[in-house]
């Protein structure tokens, strides 16, 4: 199945990426885990790590690329694999923003009336610095991802650590 690659809620003050370097070109193979993508923003840089296999059949959001966090910036699918329609998403996420909506709340909007994203097995999403914090600390990111919406974020592992 296509997998939509997007830059989800970071942190609730990030609102826009810069996309940096890819890593990979269309149309070569990806595997889950591998790094594919530069990702700046104004409070870290850090290289994406795929959650899906298959070939990049597209990059939307050629380096340099400044959108916001949500947007669509590449497509992994199988060879024959026809592509998701991110150009509506990414079009329907910008409008709301321009509209003045923040950009998190726009993509909930977006969301609810889409089928939901889907994730690979075993995979959590979690920042960089919540992947760091969880080994420090001993904590498994599967547990924590449990009563998490969205990425796994630094404060998600250690509320997670003083509780458990």
């Amino acid at each position: 199945m296509a997998f939509s690659i997007t830059i989800d809620r970071l942190d609730a003050n990030i609102e826009e990426i810069t996309v940096g370097e890819w890593l990979i070109s269309e149309g070569d193979r990806v595997a889950v885990g591998q790094p594919i993508v530069e990702i700046i923003t104004d409070k870290i840089t850090f290289e994406y790590e795929s959650e899906a296999e298959g070939l990049l059949r597209k990059i939307v959001a050629p380096e340099k690329s400044v959108v916001p966090v949500h947007y669509t910036i590449g497509v992994i699918a199988a060879e024959d694999e026809p592509l998701p329609d991110y150009e509506a998403s990414n079009r329907a996420l910008l409008e709301q923003v321009r509209q003045g909506d923040d950009v998190h709340e726009a993509a909930r909007k977006l969301a609810a009336g889409m089928a939901p994203r889907p994730r690979p097995a075993g995979k959590v999403r979690a920042t960089p610095a919540a992947r760091r914090r969880a080994r420090e600390l001993g904590v498994e990111l599967a547990d924590v991802a449990a009563g998490v919406d969205g990425p796994v974020q630094v404060e998600d592992v250690e509320r997670f650590a003083e509780e458990g």
